[in-house]
């Protein structure tokens, strides 16, 4: 039986999908309201379908991130071991250093500390050009299947959702001031939502900038380029670390599909690819793993051979200070009530996402108790 204690969740990216269902399993009646939802053809403002998508701890001196990024992958590798078939998977990963400074040591120390199988390449496991090296196994999410199946795990535990554009968190609590809504999935039989939750849940990521009662200025958005690229026959993911600082990695995929980055470009709002840069990430790429490329073109090393899928652009939802996971109240149309913030999670939201929710969650418990 469903229980009768309404939550409302803001947000239907992976944060607001996880947390949804983390609340529903303590007990609450949950509805999601959301712009775009899992399926729906991409956008630039929904940042969870743009997402290479693996678990690689970065969270060296951030002891709160690091504890919501230990608990997630606990929460993946139990998922794995009950249904070795959901759209998740376990691969090694290697990390190419060309030259190791104190911060690169800094990250390679607490990577050690992270992953059970963690270990240093020897020298004669290293590519011309790399000084350091180290490999371990890690999580891989094939984001195109996973966000669906988590909305179908929420929908199946009795939640409900609807569509819409919400100008402020204070108008879902009024019939006058709500948007038009419309039930999700379309078939859906979904009565109109209650007026009255007990709580709502603020996963609304990079939209948390923008929308009503958060209004919150130190929400910005860190532009990832991504490549997805066809080469079924990569088993490794690979971070490849340049002299200069920048960064090459590639993400493999159940589906066969490889993600091949990227940048790092902060209060960069541009929605579509730029030609240089998806130049530079090719080269980069083929430079940095050369098995991308199809065996019989990896001698030529031509840019032109990879079997590029997609361009891809996405806007990782950074805040000033890290993730915000804290209780506000909302006071609007005569009622009073908690409102719960999950979101600021930068590139870290997918492997986040399960100790995020379950922080979320005892937030809610305790302000719903109070």
């Amino acid at each position: 039986m469903v229980n009768e204690v309404p939550v409302f969740v803001v947000g239907a990216g992976v944060a607001g999908l996880s947390t949804a269902i983390r609340a529903q399993e303590a007990g609450f009646n949950v509805t999601i309201f959301a712009e775009t939802f899992p399926g729906d053809k991409k956008t630039i403002k929904y940042t969870s379908c743009w997402a290479a998508a693996n678990h690689i701890s970065v969270a060296t001196t951030n002891a709160l991130l690091h504890q919501l990024e230990r608990e997630t992958l606990s929460v993946f590798l139990e998922m794995l071991k009950k249904d070795p078939l959901i759209p998740v998977m376990i691969r090694p990963h290697k990390e190419h250093v060309q030259v190791l400074g104190p911060e690169g040591q800094k990250q390679l120390d607490h990577l050690s500390n992270c992953y059970s199988d963690f270990r240093l390449l020897e020298p004669n496991e290293l590519p011309e050009g790399v000084t350091k090296g180290a490999m371990y196994s890690t999580i891989c999410i094939d984001v195109p299947r996973y966000l669906p199946w988590v909305l179908e795990r929420f929908l199946a535990l009795g939640g409900r959702a609807f569509r819409g554009t919400l100008p402020s968190l204070s108008a879902l609590l009024s019939e006058e001031d709500r948007p038009s809504l419309t039930p999700f999935p379309p078939t859906s039989t979904n009565v109109h939502p209650s007026l009255n939750p007990v709580a709502i849940i603020n996963c609304t990521g990079i939209g948390a900038r923008s929308i009503g009662d958060v209004l919150d200025a130190d929400v910005y958005p860190t532009r990832g380029e991504v490549l997805i690229i066809r080469a079924p026959w990569i088993k490794h993911g690979l971070s490849y670390y340049y002299e200069d600082g920048h960064l090459t990695y590639a993400i493999p995929r159940q589906s066969g599909d490889v993600i091949l980055g990227g940048s790092f470009q902060v209060d960069d709002w541009h929605p579509i690819s730029r030609p240089e840069m998806v130049k530079l990430i090719k080269e980069r790429g083929i430079a940095a793993y050369p098995e991308l490329l199809p065996p019989d073109k990896r001698e030529a090393r031509n840019i032109a051979d990879l079997d590029v899928v997609e361009e891809c652009v996405g806007l990782r939802p950074t805040r000033k200070g890290g993730v915000r996971l804290e209780v506000t109240s909302l006071n609007a149309h005569s009622k009073s009530l908690p409102i719960v913030h999950n979101y600021g999670h930068g590139g870290a939201g997918y492997q986040s996402s399960w100790g995020s929710a379950k922080a979320a969650v005892d937030l809610l418990k305790s302000a719903v108790n109070e």
